[in-house]
């Protein structure tokens, strides 16, 4: 799981260059969303690491950082989408 949500962080960081390289960028705001959503599922993959002295309520921190991403995921994807098809 750790290693899908690393890809999944990258993926999203590599978006708003992607865009840039396609010309689809017109409002910044909907990548902006994206790259902070790249950034809280890479979050989420650290608190996947498994080390004994960490406390044990530490493991919801990946299921907590997960849902926020997923929904600046969203956001971002409609934003986008919205200024694409604008």
């Amino acid at each position: 799981m750790a290693a899908d949500l690393m890809w999944l962080g990258l993926v999203l960081l590599i978006a708003p260059v992607l865009g840039a390289y396609a010309k689809l960028v017109k409002d910044k705001r909907g990548f902006i969303w994206l790259t902070g959503a790249g950034v809280l599922y890479l979050l989420a993959a650290a608190f996947t690491v498994e080390i004994e002295w960490i406390p044990s309520g530490l493991q919801y921190g990946t299921l907590i950082f997960s849902v926020i991403a997923l929904i600046a995921t969203f956001i971002g994807a409609l934003m986008v989408a919205a200024s694409v098809f604008k």
